[in-house]
């Protein structure tokens, strides 16, 4: 693979057009036909169905400012494809959370939910009388294009301070992380814990994807994290450049992985298997929960 699939920018799901004009159920939430008077980004490559998952996302108004701190309200409604089917609220209204930005990001809301079915969605957030929508793909687990939890790790080398593997930047964090004294495949193989974070970035290219690699290297440093092992691995092995940059060679881990997009974070058991994932926005709050469900 040498092509990055990008995310998508804030507004792309607000001109998805839907078929249907009722919510089914739910009340409060706008019908499917209501003018939205908000941006909502939910900048993330897939969703799992089942318990338990993360929904993060970001919220500007329509002169693009981002909405911060907000009350936010959430539905979870289908999307009908077929002139016969009708949009049904299938959960909500879920209280959302805030996460401030850091550095260069922009404050992300999230929260966590059961999504019993895959399928298509919209991510309806109302704050007040205003709302906006996101839609969303939730797949099956055993559908999903990345690694899952459950499944086993995969080994690949890292670039590291010792071994850089010839790539043009071990960290493009200023000043780098922490988190390249061990490349993965030597973490897998101690019997630890290990928390792995692809990520660049130099070259992150949303709003929401944020300082994922320092967020997690400040919660490395002030935690008790037992005998986790932190690792982060850049995604390009050569630097991008201009319209150049979907055509650059990827590093040996994300192409072993076949990451088709960027951040991902996975939190790996002592046993080499897979306990959680994350994509898109790094809220800090679910970093932790991740990591204090590694480490329990």
């Amino acid at each position: 693979m040498h092509r990055r699939q990008l995310l998508t920018g804030i507004g792309a799901a607000a001109g998805l057009t839907v078929l249907g004009t009722a919510c089914g159920s739910g009340d409060g939430v706008p019908a499917v036909e209501a003018e939205q008077s908000l941006f909502v980004q939910a900048a993330s490559l897939e969703f799992l169905s089942g318990p338990d998952r993360w929904l993060a996302f970001g919220i500007r108004d329509l002169e693009n400012t981002p909405l911060d701190d907000a009350d936010v309200q959430v539905y979870l409604r289908t999307i009908a494809t077929a002139p016969d089917q009708t949009a049904e609220v299938v959960a909500g209204p879920l209280a959302a959370s805030f996460a401030p930005a850091t550095e260069t990001g922009q404050g992300i809301y999230y929260l966590q939910t059961t999504i019993e079915e895959p399928g298509l969605y919209d991510v309806v957030a109302t704050v007040g009388d205003d709302h906006g929508v996101a839609s969303i793909q939730v797949v099956d687990p055993s559908n999903s294009r990345v690694a899952v939890p459950g499944e086993a790790a995969i080994s690949a080398r890292t670039a590291t301070t010792e071994d850089d593997l010839g790539v043009f930047a071990v960290c493009t964090q200023d000043p780098p992380c922490g988190m390249h004294e061990m490349s993965l495949d030597e973490a897998l193989e101690t019997g630890r814990p290990v928390a792995m974070m692809f990520a660049t970035p130099e070259f992150c290219q949303t709003a929401v994807c944020g300082p994922s690699v320092s967020t997690l290297d400040a919660i490395r440093g002030d935690g008790d994290w037992g005998d986790t092992i932190f690792v982060h691995s850049e995604i390009f092995a050569e630097a991008p450049v201009g319209a150049e940059a979907p055509t650059t060679p990827l590093v040996p881990a994300v192409e072993a992985w076949g990451l088709p997009s960027e951040p991902w974070f996975f939190t790996i058991g002592g046993d080499g298997v897979i306990a959680g994932r994350l994509d898109g926005p790094m809220p800090e709050p679910i970093l932790r929960s991740m990591l204090e469900g590694l480490t329990a």
